[in-house]
C-alpha cells in the first residue's frame, strides 16, 4: 500500500480536527486496502465549504492517483458526523480511483450511474454505511427516474449536476442519479453474487443485462 496523505492548512482551519482526521484516514486506508488493492495515491485533506451540508464532509476523486477529502470546520454537523463520514467517503472515492485505472468513471450517464452505485456499495462493504443520498428515492420514484433516463443513458452531453444534485426546473429530485445508480448496482451484485470490490473493473453495460 502506497498512500500519501497531505494536509495543506496555511490558515490553520483544521488544527483542532487534524489529529483525529489523520487517525480516521490511516485507519480507513488499512480497512480499504484489505479488500481492494490501492497504491500510488495522494490524498489531499483541506478546509472548504464545498461539502455535503448534512455531513460537513465531502470527497472527490480527481483522477486515478489523486483524491480530495473536503472538511468544513464551521459546519455544525461535522463533529457528529466526522467519525463515520470521513472513512466512508474515503472508501467511496478510493473505489472511483481504482475504477479509474481500468474502465474509468465514464463520460455517459450510464457509466456515471454505475460508478456511483458501485462506490456506495463499496462503502457498505467496508464500513457498513449506506449514505442517505443513496436511498433518497422510494422504489417507485427510482423506477420512474430510471425510465426518464433511458433515452439519454449513452449521451455524453447529459446534465450531470441536474441528474445527481437535482433540478427544480427539470423536476429532478435531489440525489436522483445516486439513488438510481445504487438500486441498479444492488440488483446486479445480488444476482451475480459479487461484491463492489470484485466488480470495480466491470463495464457499465454489464449492469443493465440480466
Amino acid at each position: 500500500m502506497s498512500i500519501t496523505f497531505h494536509f495543506p492548512d496555511a490558515a490553520n482551519q483544521l488544527t483542532h480536527f487534524q489529529p483525529e482526521l489523520r487517525d480516521l484516514l490511516s485507519g480507513a486506508a488499512a480497512e480499504v486496502s484489505a479488500v481492494l488493492a490501492i497504491d500510488r495515491l495522494d490524498v489531499l485533506t483541506y478546509a472548504t465549504n464545498a461539502v455535503i451540508p448534512e455531513l460537513g464532509v465531502n470527497g472527490y476523486a480527481e483522477g486515478p492517483h489523486l483524491l480530495h477529502m473536503k472538511i468544513d470546520p464551521r459546519n455544525s454537523n461535522l463533529p457528529r458526523c466526522m467519525r463515520t463520514a470521513v472513512p466512508a467517503l474515503f472508501a467511496h472515492e478510493v473505489h472511483h480511483c481504482v475504477r479509474g485505472r481500468t474502465v474509468g468513471y465514464g463520460s455517459t450517464l450510464r457509466e456515471a450511474l454505475i460508478s456511483e452505485g458501485l462506490a456506495f456499495h463499496f462503502e457498505a462493504q467496508v464500513f457498513g454505511r449506506i449514505p442517505f443520498y443513496a436511498t433518497a428515492l422510494s422504489p417507485v420514484e427510482s423506477d420512474r427516474m430510471r425510465t426518464r433516463m433511458e433515452p439519454m443513458l449513452d449521451a455524453t452531453w447529459y446534465d450531470h449536476a441536474s441528474w445527481f444534485f437535482g433540478s427544480a426546473k427539470e423536476n429532478i429530485p435531489r440525489h436522483a442519479g445516486y439513488a438510481v445508480g445504487y438500486a441498479i448496482v444492488a440488483r446486479h451484485l445480488a444476482n451475480h453474487k459479487v461484491t463492489a470490490s470484485a466488480a470495480s473493473a466491470t463495464c457499465a453495460t454489464a449492469f443493465f443485462t440480466a
